[in-house]
């Protein structure tokens, strides 16, 4: 087998492995989940899937990242349409994010990326979630520089510094969903409203 073949051969037991594990995850749940579980789902070796991803952890964190992946165009086309109120804006945004985020990973899938990138300090699954961090990131600086170049945010605004508190009321928004069965993704989503509003009003230019 030549070295492209052998390539695409391994890419393609790569991707059998995370379409298991994924639906294996939705149907009994992450911990109770086994990798021998995975890799007979799969139909490779137990031995496959450690040489792959090493962990469990790992093999999470590789499905939230091609979820995320999937999710971009559904960003970007809004990012391209985006309302004329920044505030509108931006709520709309986190609400799309909100339903992606519920519609993906299960509560306790988003507990432990939530958790694996600060237990795994300089491994896979802190650089994993480093990149997820810097796509999210990414979109947003994005958005308030639209906003900020068509006068709609104040030009005196460090748009890294608001982009850090917006990022931090969603990840506050999300933790709250993934930690309390009783939190629906409504109620999440109503949470987040009037910390991003008191944040926006200081920075929002009155059309």
């Amino acid at each position: 087998m030549t070295g492209g073949l052998r390539e695409k051969h391994r890419n393609k037991r790569v991707e059998q492995v995370l379409d298991a594990a994924d639906a294996l995850f939705r149907e009994q749940g992450y911990e109770i989940t086994k990798i021998e579980e995975i890799a007979e789902l799969a139909s490779v070796a137990p031995a496959s899937v450690y040489n792959y991803f090493k962990n469990k952890p790992n093999l999470l964190m590789e499905i939230a990242l091609r979820h995320v992946r999937a999710a971009l165009p559904e960003r970007r086309k809004f990012l391209e349409n985006l309302p004329d109120d920044p505030v509108k804006g931006i709520l709309t945004f986190e609400r799309l994010l909100a339903d992606q985020a519920v519609r993906h990973l299960t509560r306790e899938c988003w507990r432990v990326v939530m958790s694996a990138q600060f237990l795994d300090t300089g491994g896979v699954a802190h650089r994993t979630g480093k990149r997820l961090d810097l796509l999210l990131r990414r979109q947003y600086m994005r958005m308030l520089s639209a906003y900020q170049q068509s006068g709609r945010i104040k030009a005196d605004v460090d748009l890294s510094v608001l982009c850090d508190l917006l990022l931090g009321i969603g990840g506050a928004a999300l933790a709250r969903l993934v930690t309390s069965s009783a939190m629906t993704p409504e109620a999440m989503r109503e949470w987040g409203i009037p910390h991003l509003e008191m944040v926006l009003r200081g920075v929002v230019d009155p059309a």
